[in-house]
């Protein structure tokens, strides 16, 4: 029998993980990953989303690779479908697999030093470079002092890490400051050109089996919170094929397998998209690819249990919006004046679209909506 594992269960993500494919996959058991790794939230999970919770503690490494070994005797009988949730518990999985051996999980992932060449925004940029692919110019972090003033401004960010944080834009040497320069001397650092007026942001979505590519879509972000560039707020399906091709240009010199997301930034100055990062993961807007028809999270647990493919695409312009309460919250803050806010045709909504609406609003009352997160978002 086939169970499929969902790890990090606790995150937004992964509630939309679960609640497609227990949508599609209803007679298929779950598995949720409990990253806090207590009775309490054990409970918690099991009551949102009614399956068998197991301790994942995917923030350590060493307590990870040994609730993998537990999960995978616990159901030993069964084969485990691996969702690769997020980047940090893909790369617990592959040191499980160094220790114990792959046992009865089932996934499908690119090879070790691939995944983390994409991982590593830095590998990205040099393995671009080296095969002649659009990327933006980069350097060392030791070379920052020995720019030209034409050479500037530049982007700083962390090699491993995702959204803006720990990102730092010089416009000019004086804004090295001593500050910056501890920083990025302490972890890895990626030193970019910053593109200018950098807000056309495409990303390119993909699932490949045995290096081929399965299926592809792309999409556009008409909406981000905040507004100069964040999490994404509204996005359009929008199929552009030459963008496509050139991420699959790349995919396909590093051999890829699995899921993958590849983000390009327009350079208004060449009209051409450079690539600027991969998520070589489950991404965050990934209903988008089920409400579509699409269907790239589905099809890969398909491809796992050996069961043919199925697309079953939606005619018209398609939509994906986190609605509630990021939207909700940027319409105060806008008091109202954002353009189309109430429209709501061909469009899935991010923690409730797939779920009950129970398990929705048990979800963002105790994940999401919280003190923290407001006061996070009117800070910005």
């Amino acid at each position: 029998m086939f169970r499929i594992l969902v790890p990090d269960a606790e995150t937004r993500k992964a509630f939309d993980i679960i609640s497609i494919l227990t949508s599609v996959f209803p007679d298929v058991p779950m598995i949720y990953g409990n990253i806090e790794g207590t009775a309490g939230m054990k409970r918690h999970l099991e009551r949102i989303f009614k399956g068998k919770a197991e301790v994942l503690r995917t923030d350590n490494e060493s307590l990870c690779v040994e609730d993998f070994n537990a999960i995978a005797e616990k159901y030993k009988d069964d084969l485990l479908v691996f969702v690769p949730a997020e980047e940090k518990t893909i790369a617990f999985l592959f040191q499980f697999v160094k220790k114990y051996g792959q046992k009865n999980y089932v996934y499908i992932l690119p090879k070790e030093e691939v995944y983390h060449q994409f991982r590593n925004k830095k590998g990205l940029n040099d393995f671009c470079a080296e095969h002649n692919l659009s990327a933006p110019a980069h350097y060392k972090v030791e070379e920052i002092d020995a720019l030209k003033p034409e050479q500037f401004p530049i982007l700083l960010k962390p090699c491993i890490g995702s959204g803006s944080e720990g990102q730092y834009r010089l416009y000019n040497l004086e804004d090295y400051t001593e500050k910056i320069r501890k920083k990025v001397q302490k972890e890895p650092y990626l030193v970019q050109e910053l593109i200018p007026n950098g807000h056309d942001v495409q990303g390119t979505f993909y699932l490949y089996h045995e290096g081929n590519l399965v299926e592809a879509y792309s999409h556009q972000r008409l909406r981000t919170s905040p507004p100069t560039g964040g999490v994404t707020v509204l996005s359009k399906l929008h199929i552009n094929m030459p963008l496509i091709a050139e991420g699959q240009k790349i995919l396909d010199m590093a051999g890829w397998n699995g899921l993958v997301m590849l983000e390009f930034l327009l350079d208004e100055r060449t009209g051409k998209y450079k690539v600027i990062e991969a998520n070589p993961r489950v991404w965050g807007s990934i209903m988008l690819s089920e409400f579509s028809g699409r269907n790239l999270l589905t099809n890969y647990v398909r491809l796992c249990m050996k069961l043919p493919l199925e697309t079953d695409y939606r005619m018209g312009e398609t939509y994906i919006r986190w609605f509630f309460p990021v939207d909700v919250l940027n319409y105060v803050k806008k008091m109202g004046r954002i353009k189309g806010f109430w429209s709501f045709k061909n469009t899935c909504f991010i923690n409730w679209s797939y779920a009950s609406v129970w398990s929705a609003i048990q979800f963002n009352m105790s994940n999401l909506f919280s003190l923290k997160n407001i006061k996070r978002f009117f800070r910005r």
